[in-house]
């Protein structure tokens, strides 16, 4: 028989033994899952859908400004009002954008954010998946099991500078202020720590502008710190002593560490820019 026949009739046998081959793979155990949106559970730390507890969310903001991809944004929530120490917003998600980092959980300071281990949604609606955790209904709210963040586990420190004072010994001979102050690299340590969320300000009798002027500690400029303060209150210097420090009660950084001690930051400005007050205010 001529070589191209034999070769020809291979291929007529190949057809006719090929479906018993495909038979034979009905019969072994399948590797495939036949329900994988019920049977394929997240593991238990998975970091998927955000869930958000209401009692203890104060609206900071913190996620939406450490948030690299423009995904979440602070909106009024329906049923929820200002308070002290309490925005009255809450973070929507828009997970078109979002990357699954848990950075806004990583720096959540209350730990009220956390991602479940949901990890499957449909929905032909594009408006669905701009979702309010804690408000709307995915399903995954209440559930245990997901990334959280360990209250021991900070972004920031959660513990303030302490301020130095004058030894009991040495203060009880004389009627010197006892606290001496923050000193430089105090002053810096400790206004890094704040999250510019801005609580502070609603919280003030003067709604003096605290992010601002701490954010001018960080910068090293000083006389822009001072010019903040005076803007709103002229007894900045009595206040960095006396004050009764309200927008500390209000701070984020309160509800599991310490609160950035403000009145210890403003005494630091308005004692390092004694010298040049009257240059830098105009006065």
């Amino acid at each position: 028989m001529p070589a191209g026949d034999r070769e020809i009739d291979m291929w007529k046998l190949r057809d006719i033994i090929s479906p018993f081959y495909a038979w034979k793979r009905a019969f072994e155990k399948p590797f495939t899952i036949r329900k994988p949106l019920v049977e394929r559970e997240g593991p238990p730390l998975y970091r998927g859908f955000h869930t958000n507890d209401l009692g203890k969310c104060i609206g900071c903001g913190s996620c939406e400004e450490i948030c690299q991809n423009a995904a979440i944004d602070m909106r009024r929530a329906a049923g929820i009002e200002p308070a002290h120490g309490d925005s009255g917003l809450r973070p929507v998600i828009d997970y078109g954008r979002c990357c699954w980092c848990a950075l806004c959980v990583d720096i959540c300071p209350t730990t009220s954010l956390a991602m479940s281990n949901r990890y499957n949604w449909i929905s032909e609606t594009g408006e669905d998946w701009v979702f309010t955790p804690g408000i709307d209904d995915g399903g995954w709210n209440e559930d245990e099991l997901g990334y959280r963040r360990a209250e021991c586990a900070w972004l920031l420190d959660p513990s303030e500078q302490k301020m130095p004072v004058i030894a009991p010994d040495e203060r009880r001979k004389n009627f010197e202020e006892m606290a001496l102050g923050y000193g430089g690299d105090e002053a810096v340590k400790e206004a890094v720590r704040c999250l510019d969320c801005g609580l502070c300000i609603e919280a003030c009798p003067t709604h003096m502008d605290v992010p601002s002027y701490i954010r001018a500690i960080r910068d090293g400029d000083l006389d822009e710190g001072l010019r903040l303060l005076y803007d709103t209150n002229p007894f900045s210097e009595s206040c960095g002593r006396i004050c009764t420090a309200k927008c500390q009660d209000a701070c984020a950084l309160g509800h599991l560490g310490e609160p950035i001690m403000i009145r210890w930051l403003k005494r630091y400005i308005t004692d390092n820019t004694l010298d040049r007050r009257h240059a830098v205010l105009g006065t």
